[in-house]
Protein backbone atom coordinates (compact mmCIF):
# COMPACT_ATOMS: atom_id res chain seq x y z
CA UNK A 1 0.00 0.00 0.00
CA UNK A 2 1.69 3.61 -0.79
CA UNK A 3 -0.99 6.04 1.15
CA UNK A 4 -4.33 5.76 3.08
CA UNK A 5 -6.58 8.38 3.82
CA UNK A 6 -9.19 8.84 6.21
CA UNK A 7 -11.82 11.53 4.95
CA UNK A 8 -14.56 13.47 7.08
CA UNK A 9 -17.28 11.35 5.43
CA UNK A 10 -16.21 8.34 6.99
CA UNK A 11 -15.00 6.99 3.53
CA UNK A 12 -10.97 5.22 3.98
CA UNK A 13 -9.18 5.01 0.49
CA UNK A 14 -6.12 3.16 0.12
CA UNK A 15 -3.73 3.62 -2.90
CA UNK A 16 -2.42 0.27 -4.25
CA UNK A 17 0.52 -0.21 -6.57
CA UNK A 18 -0.09 -2.45 -8.75
CA UNK A 19 3.19 -1.42 -11.56
CA UNK A 20 4.87 -4.07 -13.49
CA UNK A 21 7.98 -4.04 -14.88
CA UNK A 22 7.29 -4.90 -19.10
CA UNK A 23 10.63 -5.02 -20.21
CA UNK A 24 14.28 -3.93 -19.58
CA UNK A 25 14.20 -0.72 -17.40
CA UNK A 26 10.17 0.39 -18.69
CA UNK A 27 7.34 -0.11 -16.53
CA UNK A 28 3.66 0.24 -15.94
CA UNK A 29 3.07 2.54 -13.67
CA UNK A 30 -0.59 1.18 -12.74
CA UNK A 31 -1.89 2.76 -9.12
CA UNK A 32 -5.33 1.58 -8.00
CA UNK A 33 -7.47 3.72 -5.22
CA UNK A 34 -9.94 1.84 -3.43
CA UNK A 35 -12.31 3.17 -0.87
CA UNK A 36 -15.85 1.02 0.89
CA UNK A 37 -18.57 2.17 1.07
CA UNK A 38 -21.28 0.81 3.93
CA UNK A 39 -24.42 -0.26 1.98
CA UNK A 40 -27.40 1.49 4.55
CA UNK A 41 -30.85 0.03 3.39
CA UNK A 42 -32.32 3.49 4.53
CA UNK A 43 -30.98 5.07 2.03
CA UNK A 44 -32.36 2.97 -0.73
CA UNK A 45 -35.36 3.93 -2.24
CA UNK A 46 -38.11 0.67 -2.33
CA UNK A 47 -40.75 1.97 -5.13
CA UNK A 48 -39.23 -0.27 -7.65
CA UNK A 49 -40.41 -4.21 -6.92
CA UNK A 50 -36.63 -5.22 -7.73
CA UNK A 51 -34.99 -3.17 -5.22
CA UNK A 52 -35.20 -5.61 -2.91
CA UNK A 53 -33.34 -7.81 -4.87
CA UNK A 54 -31.38 -5.00 -6.20
CA UNK A 55 -30.07 -4.15 -2.51
CA UNK A 56 -29.19 -7.89 -1.83
CA UNK A 57 -26.85 -7.96 -5.18
CA UNK A 58 -24.96 -4.95 -3.29
CA UNK A 59 -24.04 -7.45 -0.66
CA UNK A 60 -22.87 -5.24 2.97
CA UNK A 61 -20.95 -2.63 1.02
CA UNK A 62 -20.35 -0.98 -2.23
CA UNK A 63 -16.23 -0.54 -4.05
CA UNK A 64 -15.25 2.35 -5.71
CA UNK A 65 -12.28 1.90 -7.99
CA UNK A 66 -9.94 4.14 -9.72
CA UNK A 67 -7.10 2.83 -11.70
CA UNK A 68 -4.46 5.47 -13.07
CA UNK A 69 -1.73 3.82 -15.22
CA UNK A 70 1.38 5.07 -16.97
CA UNK A 71 2.73 3.45 -19.84
CA UNK A 72 6.54 3.25 -20.32
CA UNK A 73 7.99 4.85 -17.23
CA UNK A 74 11.68 4.27 -17.17
CA UNK A 75 12.80 2.68 -13.49
CA UNK A 76 14.93 6.10 -11.99
CA UNK A 77 11.45 7.85 -12.97
CA UNK A 78 9.10 5.26 -10.91
CA UNK A 79 8.70 7.27 -7.47
CA UNK A 80 8.58 10.37 -8.54
CA UNK A 81 5.92 9.26 -10.94
CA UNK A 82 4.24 7.42 -8.03
CA UNK A 83 4.70 11.01 -6.12
CA UNK A 84 3.23 13.10 -9.74
CA UNK A 85 0.09 10.36 -9.82
CA UNK A 86 -0.87 10.38 -5.88
CA UNK A 87 -0.62 14.27 -5.29
CA UNK A 88 -2.52 14.77 -8.90
CA UNK A 89 -5.45 12.72 -7.10
CA UNK A 90 -5.36 14.54 -4.02
CA UNK A 91 -5.77 17.91 -5.64
CA UNK A 92 -8.33 16.40 -8.45
CA UNK A 93 -10.64 13.90 -6.77
CA UNK A 94 -9.83 13.93 -3.36
CA UNK A 95 -12.02 17.63 -3.24
CA UNK A 96 -14.76 15.41 -4.74
CA UNK A 97 -14.44 12.15 -2.75
CA UNK A 98 -14.63 14.32 0.65
CA UNK A 99 -17.80 15.82 -0.13
CA UNK A 100 -19.92 15.12 3.13
CA UNK A 101 -22.45 13.53 0.77
CA UNK A 102 -20.29 11.44 -1.40
CA UNK A 103 -21.24 7.79 0.45
CA UNK A 104 -24.88 8.28 -0.30
CA UNK A 105 -24.57 9.34 -3.52
CA UNK A 106 -22.39 6.81 -4.48
CA UNK A 107 -24.47 3.73 -2.83
CA UNK A 108 -27.10 4.88 -5.13
CA UNK A 109 -25.70 5.52 -8.20
CA UNK A 110 -24.73 1.57 -7.79
CA UNK A 111 -28.29 0.54 -6.30
CA UNK A 112 -29.36 2.51 -9.69
CA UNK A 113 -26.69 0.62 -11.67
CA UNK A 114 -27.76 -2.67 -10.26
CA UNK A 115 -31.24 -2.35 -10.46
CA UNK A 116 -30.75 -1.21 -14.42
CA UNK A 117 -28.93 -4.07 -14.62
CA UNK A 118 -31.74 -6.45 -13.19
CA UNK A 119 -34.75 -4.56 -15.08
CA UNK A 120 -32.65 -5.34 -18.26
CA UNK A 121 -31.74 -9.03 -17.66
CA UNK A 122 -35.84 -9.60 -16.69
CA UNK A 123 -36.75 -8.00 -19.55
CA UNK A 124 -34.68 -10.23 -22.00
CA UNK A 125 -35.82 -13.84 -19.60
CA UNK A 126 -39.61 -12.35 -20.57
CA UNK A 127 -39.29 -11.57 -24.12
CA UNK A 128 -37.02 -15.63 -24.40
CA UNK A 129 -40.12 -17.17 -22.59
CA UNK A 130 -42.07 -15.35 -25.08
CA UNK A 131 -40.43 -17.02 -27.80
CA UNK A 132 -40.25 -19.84 -26.84
CA UNK A 133 -44.39 -19.88 -25.98
CA UNK A 134 -44.92 -18.96 -29.69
Amino acid sequence: MLKRWTLKNGLELEALDLSENYWADFWNLRIQIVGRVKVDPSLIPFEDPLAEEALKALGDEVTYLREITKVGVREEELQQQRRKVLLTFEQNALPYLQHPDFPRRFLLRRFEETLKKMKIEKMRRDQGEEADEV
